[in-house]
């Protein structure tokens, strides 16, 4: 079948802005008392260490320690080691699509400019071909010790102009100043109520070996206090995050950069499954090995389907020529990079994208808004209209209320039934 209406409409109410806003504060109060929690158990374990003669002045007590608060800090090496460079550092003649890094610092400030933020945080640049931009929202304590970070994938600079990557900018820095969770602006308190809880269980457990564990015994509600946040929550903070976006870059720039990203999310969707097909019909290559011929095949920036695809299906054709005349060391290194896969679940992921291409698309396409053959009013007018159609192919165009991240189809409705209206909040004082 090809072309069919879905069964049933898609769900694509938006809230409104004052219901985000009212959703993001009882967050806060919530991670607020919470916090006190925290503080006023951390002090109760110290009090009843100290009551009971204080921690051994060991190094033993100083690793526990030691452990139990960094424990809180194992994503900074993973940021460390990240092939990115921060913006500053980046030769004045490097070009990136449209872009030198110089009108990218300068629309960095501009972004920050219209979003009322007086410094903003360190952009780097991260040499991936995945269409993606990150913020970082975490600190020591609210304005002190800041670790917050927005990094920009190559991709997305060689995909999107100036406005579109305005927007996207726009909507990291509203993840960092207007809409970072409480709870990971506070690490310190986290790590205290860590290293104190740690002190208390490696006291209850004495002389035993098990002391030793104390450590993962207390990360683990320290962790989750940290970085633990509702899938409610993170929804309503991508909406926000797309207001700030077509708050620091307009409404049109925000709507096209999304269109332009779920284009591209659709492309390479079909590529993924590419390989996927082929590991199912008995390509003796590792899955990892595979796909990182998946990688190769695509350019930064935008992809040509038809290119992409006979690039990927010579690179399979090669592997697979090369294992089955493997020599002894080959034999060992394939064993190193073999992997063990789930057929059912790959099946059922290529399944369900061969469904959703089944889907009738609606009238008025993104590529004809990107081109200028049609308007952002026509876009939003068909997907309003035609409920029983898709935007583009992507699985979570049919059903995207369990994720944490809304759709293309309800985003771009968001921002349009939510322009004209009260920007978004301009107090944000920037990390220290």
């Amino acid at each position: 079948m090809h072309d069919a209406p879905l069964s049933a409409p898609r769900h694509l109410a938006t809230p409104s802005r004052d219901d985000l806003l009212r959703i993001h504060h009882r967050h806060d109060y919530q991670a607020i008392a919470w916090l006190a929690f925290e503080l006023a158990a951390a002090s109760g374990c110290v009090a009843w260490v100290m009551a009971r003669g204080g921690p051994p002045a060991t190094a033993e007590t100083a690793a526990l320690v030691a452990v139990s608060v960094l424990g809180l800090f194992d994503f900074l090496p993973g940021l460390w080691a990240a092939n990115r460079k921060r913006l500053r550092t980046i030769r004045a003649d490097a070009r990136f699509g449209p872009h030198s890094r110089d009108s990218l610092l300068a629309s960095v400030d501009r972004v920050a400019a219209q979003l009322g933020i007086g410094r903003t945080c360190p952009v780097y640049l991260v040499r991936d071909k995945d269409v993606n931009a990150q913020a970082v929202p975490l600190s020591l304590l609210p304005g002190l010790g800041s670790l917050a970070t927005v990094q920009l994938n190559r991709s997305i600079l060689h995909l999107l102009d100036e406005p579109e990557l305005e927007s996207v900018i726009g909507h990291e820095l509203g993840h960092i100043f207007a809409y970072a969770p409480l709870a990971g602006r506070c690490l310190l308190v986290h790590a205290a109520f860590a290293a104190a809880l740690t002190l208390a269980i490696a006291d209850l457990l004495g002389g035993s070996e098990l002391r030793l564990g104390a450590p993962l015994l207390a990360l683990w509600p320290a962790r989750w206090l940290a970085f633990s946040t509702p899938v409610f929550r993170i929804r309503a903070t991508e909406f926000l995050c797309d207001d700030c976006g077509a708050t620091a870059a307009g409404t049109e720039a925000a709507i096209t950069a999304q269109l332009k990203i779920a284009l591209e999310q659709e492309a390479r969707t079909t590529l993924v499954e590419q390989v996927l097909e082929a590991r199912l019909r008995g390509a003796d290559v590792p899955l990892p090995v595979l796909l990182a011929t998946y990688d190769a095949a695509l350019p930064f920036g935008g992809v040509a389907p038809d290119e992409a695809r006979a690039a990927i299906q010579e690179g399979i054709e090669r592997l697979t020529r090369r294992a089955s005349s493997t020599s002894l060391l080959g034999f060992w290194r394939y064993l190193a990079a073999s992997d063990e896969i789930d057929e059912v679940a790959l099946r059922d992921t290529i399944d369900r994208g061969r469904a959703i291409r089944d889907v009738t698309l609606v009238s008025v396409r993104p590529q004809d808004v990107v081109a200028g053959r049609a308007t952002l009013e026509d876009c939003v007018t068909a997907i309003e209209r035609e409920p029983r159609s898709v935007l583009v192919h992507l699985v979570d165009e049919i059903e995207d209320r369990g994720g944490t991240h809304p759709n293309c189809s309800r985003r771009l409705l968001f921002l349009w039934r939510s322009r004209g209206g009260s920007p978004a909040p301009r107090h944000m004082p920037p990390p220290a």
